[in-house]
């Protein structure tokens, strides 16, 4: 059976887990034709594996049950892989020190070749502050793929908003097998339906403290710039903002009073020169983004018909809307709801609700 060169990466790949970054990008090298270069890279692979792994590497490799075995595996998974020697294989990676050497992904894998800005923050994120998240990424999917995590707190805000309003894509720290929080899982099949998932690891590499810094490099290499929502002292929101700036991102940063704990870091990046941010303005100055141009939003039928009641007055009391489409209250409670977390309206209060 023939294998196209980046089937037979993977393949490597599946038996090379243990190698450092550099033996990998050696072994890829010489494994990148059709024909693999086993004598090039034998010193290197038995000084790092053993000659007992290697032997077994090699033989792998030479069966054809073991190689169609891997290929399809990832086929049952629906991964689909992009190594970096792939065409696809997003250039912001490449330019970075450690850039991973095949990312696992499931989703749209066409969001790797789109603008890209990362938004993250700590799980503990206040509550003002997890709202001004969502506002602020709600516009940021107007002209970028939102980039994050999905802790609690700011990345889940962050993630939820830009699925709302646009499109985003989640680095995993671990293998597809695991989902971690938990309680996400259905929020993680949301956006492998609606956006991408993307991992650096195989599928059965399951969730490890040391994992999630050295994930957040992927978050900040991707992305154009960085929004740091909530960040304490010690912060995985800090390692991905000095990653940002170690690669010469744009780093932007919420500020926050005196004395409020998950806003010391965010304080303390703005003192190492990362951009104040209050809201979108402080963003669209650097990137020179136009803010009257307009992601086009998709609405269900119930949607469409709330928003031109309210559009044919400019504004209307949530009794006048019913009335108009012979609902009751109740029933545009959701609607009601969708249309402003996509910012086609505003509430303006005592139950009245605005076009935007």
């Amino acid at each position: 059976m023939n294998y196209s060169k980046e089937e037979l990466n993977l393949i490597l790949l599946d038996s090379f887990e243990k190698l450092s970054y550099k033996n990998k990008y050696e072994l890829l090298s010489a494994f990148s034709t059709f024909t693999p270069d086993w004598k090039k890279s034998e010193q290197n692979l038995i000084k790092t594996l053993s000659l007992g792994v290697y032997n077994k590497i090699r033989e792998d490799f030479s069966n054809p049950e073991y190689l169609l075995g891997v290929l399809q595996e990832y086929e049952r998974l629906q991964i689909e892989c992009v190594t970096y020697f792939s065409s696809d294989y997003p250039e912001e990676l490449k330019h970075t020190p450690a850039p991973p050497i095949v990312l696992y992904c499931k989703g749209n894998t066409a969001l790797l070749s789109q603008r890209k800005f990362a938004v993250v923050g700590s799980r503990r994120t206040p509550p003002y502050a997890e709202k001004a998240c969502r506002k602020i990424t709600q516009e940021l999917s107007a002209n970028f793929v939102v980039v994050t995590g999905i802790a609690d707190g700011a990345d889940t805000a962050a993630l939820e908003s830009a699925l709302e309003s646009g499109t985003a894509i989640c680095v995993l720290a671990h293998g597809f097998n695991y989902v971690y929080p938990a309680v996400n899982k259905p929020l993680l099949q949301r956006v492998v339906n609606e956006g991408l998932v993307i991992s650096e690891h195989l599928p059965q590499i399951a969730p490890r403290n040391y994992l999630f810094p050295v994930r957040n490099r992927i978050i900040a290499g991707l992305s154009e710039g960085t929004l740091i929502v909530s960040a304490a002292k010690k912060s995985g929101a800090l390692i991905t903002a000095n990653y940002a700036m170690e690669y010469g991102k744009e780093v932007f940063a919420f500020p926050y009073n005196v004395g409020v704990t998950y806003g010391e870091g965010c304080n303390a990046l703005i003192k190492k020169g990362a951009n104040l941010c209050e809201n979108i303005l402080d963003i669209a100055s650097v990137f020179g983004l136009d803010l009257k141009t307009r992601k086009k939003v998709s609405l269900s039928t119930e949607e469409s018909k709330v928003l031109k009641v309210i559009k044919s007055t400019g504004s209307a009391h949530i009794n006048e809307i019913a009335l108009a489409l012979n609902l009751q209250t109740y029933e545009l409670f959701v609607p009601l709801s969708s249309l402003e977390i996509k910012g086609l309206i505003v509430r303006m209060g005592g139950n009245r609700f605005g076009a935007v």
